[in-house]
Formats: structure tokens, C-alpha cells, sequence
């Protein structure tokens, strides 16, 4: 996955110093909440998951996985801070900040992504990244797709996606083993 950003920020460095035009994603226009709470109420609903049905279902907000995902990386060490997630319209949009210290290039960083269900495993598809208003090349983006779909293959292992639904401002997946 390292390797992954390092070839991403060198591509949009060469895209930026070689004059590309700059471009903005829209991303929707409501705050996220990030709070203790929040983060602790997505944990606690992951380790409630009631399997005795042999499926389960989990339904996440916005302000849950940022929550989540920020306080995670306090911890961690990686080139992006304060990051935001959005659901609305069956994509995932996210924001934040690229450290300019860990990567060669710095600044505000967005990404849309859809996921869909394809052979009972989450698919992911990064439709569009734009770092520094500098947009990513499709190739970098199938790339970093192919990356994050091992990712997820690895990380979900035997369990069956079902369903997924991801409106305005939540997330629910249903699950089965």
C-alpha cells in the first residue's frame, strides 16, 4: 500500500510541475462530526453483530466512520490527516489533507469511490482522485483500485456480502457466513 501512494504522489508531482489543468471534485456540502462517541458506537455495533441467523447487518453513518477512521490514526502513522467520509447517492466520497512531510507532494486530496457487490465480495472502484486540485491519472486510479480490492478480499476472507445500500449520510451492509 506504501508503494501505492509513493507512485501516486510522483505521478501528480510530474502532472503539476508539467502544467496540467487544475480540477475540483464536488463533494457534498453538509459537516461530519467527529467525536469520541462516534467512533465508539461503530465499534460497538461491529462487535454486536448478532450471527446466530448466520447473516448480520451493519448500518454505519458518516460521523461514525470518520469518527472512527481519525482517531484510528492518531496511532498510525500515515500521509493523510483529517480525512472525511460522505455516503450519499451509492458512492463514497473522501477528503483530507496529504501530509507533505511523508509524501512528495501535499496538500487538500479527494476521492470518489462506488462500491457495489460483485460475486457475494465487496468491489471497490475508484471513480476519481484529485490531489492539490491536480487530477490523478486513470491509470494510477486502476492501480490503487486493484490494491484496495486485495485489501478488502484479504481483510473480509470467507464472509459473503449480500447487500449493500449506501444513501445520504449512512451505510448498511448485509453480511453472511
Amino acid at each position: 500500500m506504501k508503494r501505492a501512494w509513493v507512485v501516486l504522489a510522483l505521478v501528480i508531482l510530474v502532472l503539476a510541475v508539467t502544467g496540467c489543468s487544475k480540477i475540483q471534485v464536488d463533494l457534498p456540502d453538509r459537516e461530519v462530526p467527529v467525536s469520541e462517541e462516534a467512533a465508539q458506537s461503530l465499534q460497538q455495533k461491529i462487535s454486536q453483530l448478532d450471527w446466530q441467523s448466520g447473516t448480520a447487518t451493519l448500518t454505519v453513518t458518516e460521523s461514525e466512520v470518520t469518527s472512527y477512521i481519525n482517531l484510528k490514526l492518531l496511532d498510525e502513522e500515515v500521509p493523510i490527516k483529517e480525512p472525511t467520509v460522505w455516503f450519499e447517492d451509492g458512492k463514497v466520497y473522501i477528503a483530507g489533507t496529504l501530509d507533505k512531510n511523508a509524501l512528495p507532494v501535499g496538500g487538500q486530496a479527494a476521492l470518489i469511490v462506488d462500491l457495489s457487490v460483485q460475486d457475494g465480495k465487496l468491489h471497490i472502484q475508484v471513480e476519481k482522485a484529485v490531489v492539490g486540485g491536480v487530477p490523478v491519472p486513470s491509470g494510477v486510479l486502476d492501480k490503487l483500485t486493484d490494491t484496495l480490492n486485495e485489501h478488502l478480499s484479504a481483510k473480509f476472507g470467507p464472509i459473503t456480502v449480500k447487500e449493500l445500500h449506501i444513501g445520504q449520510g449512512t451505510a448498511t451492509i448485509s453480511l453472511a457466513r
